[in-house]
């Protein structure tokens, strides 16, 4: 188990960084280099500035008017370039994050859409929450974190460096007598610097340790929130007709009460961390004068150096107290980093579980559809249909019938190959040659003509063959708008999508077409006239239908009906009038 979390979380960081080592490599590093640089300059001429203290300060005691008007000049120069090194670390920072994101987020999407992943995980016995939302925001929220923490530590690093030089060089030594014994401790700035940071530090990862976990609950609780707004959204016509207002009121300050609750204990956790943070902060501002007085005061040092070890020490101070500066936004880092390696194990996962099994293959010789004890099953485990045996050859037909929840629509899912659960053999023809119309039809958002020819891109279809394609259908009224973008899925009503989904499977023409319940919100006149449209326009295409309706069966020669128990039964309509033969079978 340790090893297996260990080879995920490796393929994770792998996957995060691949910017590095990809196609886009040069871009990446280019970036990376220049805002490494920028970084690098900004800190030492942060150091230039803290130096010129000595002399700016030592000139207004000598009243040399002359130093004092140089002074000035230095700092306007220095500033000027420090200010042009920061926008340019800002750029460099803000294009390395967008690019980066963007990688990252093709890598997700390609995982999560790769094999109908989407879909698989989505009938996971425990699936993550808002897939959506840890692809659009959490991606968003680790590249920004992680980058202006790495530039924050680089940063500190470089001014650790360099200032704790500068400190060490200014302590000079100081003698310390225990127990009848002297001591010289040379650069005790940088000692007392270590010392002090260390313990705050420590102090505060003690009080501030429960604020990890508090913001990865409360960033799913946000997610949650939001998918409820867009659900209510989604299916506000539905929420209106049943009057359900008041009850998603209740749902949704449900939902604003975890958020709340959570949040006040973020804000107790947060609030002693601000306590010792401000403690901290506020003794380091007389820290290095109160350390470094007595050799002041011995006349060692001049005002302009003590000044000068003042600021040094301070930045040597911020650079070991980064982790305290960056409490929070180290939490909300880790938070978002365990969303995606949550999702990212579901989905390397998905893809272990979901790999093409032997049993089932495409057959370009027979180009038939065949199930040989086939068992599907429930995400649960539950039978739903139990060892279908039959074989369709191109051209015919057949329509699944059977009480609710007794598998059909997970049948369809099986042939497929989306549904994951099930034991047996399974021939399919060509993926090319099949067509699926599911009862609610998706409609991409954008123009009409792009809804019916989804999922294909073909550009050379005539406006005419589309006009001809929606009058047969009975949607004349949306001939004069193929170019209009919109989101059609609620413009129009299910019977009007439904129409739509079947003009589509006469532009595509293809050899094998399943419908499952297509016409469940057309009125049975329509019903007939869709399907007999269906067969006259695709002769040769052979039908899988799902239906209720017994008016169905005039279209189809045979009828396999499931029951509840996993039972199903076929049988042939010309062989029951006299005109042929086929078989029945019990399981």
């Amino acid at each position: 188990m340790i090893n297996s979390a260990a080879k995920t979380n490796g393929n994770l960081i792998r996957v995060l960084l691949s910017y590095w080592w990809s196609s886009a490599s040069l871009q990446a590093w280019a970036l990376t280099c220049a805002l490494i640089i920028c970084t690098g300059l900004i800190v030492l001429l942060t150091m230039q500035l803290n130096s010129w203290q000595v002399g700016f300060y030592t000139n207004l005691q000598q009243l040399s008017y002359p130093g004092f008007t140089t002074s000035l000049t230095q700092f306007i120069i220095l500033s000027l370039v420090l200010v042009a090194a920061s926008g340019s670390q800002t750029h460099f920072k803000m294009m390395l994050q967008i690019r980066w994101r963007q990688w990252i987020t093709d890598k997700y999407i390609s995982l999560w859409l790769h094999n109908q992943t989407y879909f698989r995980m989505s009938v996971h016995p425990d699936p993550v929450d808002n897939p959506d939302q840890r692809i659009g925001e959490d991606i968003n929220l680790f590249v920004t974190h992680s980058l202006e923490l790495a530039t924050g530590f680089l940063r500190q690093i470089i001014s650790l460096t360099v200032f704790a030089a500068v400190l060490w060089h200014l302590s000079g030594e100081i003698t310390v007598s225990l127990a009848g014994t002297e001591f010289i401790l040379p650069g005790y700035l940088v000692l007392a610097a270590l010392i002090y940071s260390a313990c705050g530090t420590w102090i505060t990862v003690q009080a501030g340790h429960p604020l990890m976990r508090q913001s990865n609950v409360q960033q799913s609780n946000e997610a949650d929130f939001r998918y409820c707004l867009i659900r209510l959204q989604e299916y506000g016509e539905c929420v209106a007709l049943y009057k359900g207002d008041q009850q998603e009121k209740v749902n949704l300050m449900q939902h604003l009460a975890r958020i709340v609750a959570t949040y006040l204990s973020i804000i107790k956790t947060t609030r002693t961390i601000t306590w010792i943070s401000s403690i901290y902060s506020q003794l380091s501002i007389v820290f290095a004068f109160l350390i470094a007085s007595p050799r002041y005061f011995n006349g060692e040092l001049l005002l302009g150096q003590l000044f000068e070890i003042s600021g040094a020490y301070w930045y040597v101070h911020s650079a070991l107290s980064y982790l305290i500066d960056s409490f929070g936004k180290i939490a909300q880092w880790q938070a978002v980093t365990d969303r995606l390696r949550e999702f990212y194990t579901q989905l390397a996962a998905s893809h272990r579980e979901t790999k093409p099994r032997p049993a089932v293959f495409t057959s370009n010789k027979y180009k038939t559809v065949a199930m040989k004890n086939l068992t599907v099953l429930s995400p649960a485990g539950q039978i739903l249909i139990n060892n279908l045996t039959l074989e369709l050859k191109p051209g015919e037909s057949i329509l699944i019938t059977g009480p609710s929840g007794c598998g059909k629509t997970t049948l369809l899912k099986t042939l497929s190959g989306i549904w994951p659960f099930f034991a047996g053999k399974i021939t399919l023809p060509p993926a090319e040659k099949m067509l699926f119309l599911p009862q609610k039809p998706y409609l991409p958002i954008g123009s009409l003509r792009k809804a019916i020819l989804y999922p294909h891109s073909l550009t050379n279809v005539p406006n005419l063959t589309l006009k001809e394609l929606l009058t047969i259908c009975g949607l004349c009224s949306l001939q004069q708008h193929l170019d209009r973008e919109a989101d059609w899925s609620r413009l129009l009503s299910m019977g009007e999508l439904q129409r739509l989904s079947i003009a589509r499977a006469i532009l595509h023409q293809p050899e094998w077409l399943f419908l499952d319940e297509t016409t469940s919100c057309i009125d049975t006149r329509m019903e007939q006239a869709m399907y007999r449209t269906l067969k006259e326009k695709l002769p040769q295409t052979a039908f899988i239908s799902i239906g209720h309706r017994g008016t169905l069966k005039a279209y189809h020669r045979w009828i396999l009906h499931l029951e509840e128990t996993g039972l199903w039964h076929c049988s042939d309509q010309l062989s029951a009038a006299g005109t042929g033969t086929w078989f029945a079978n019990y399981s």
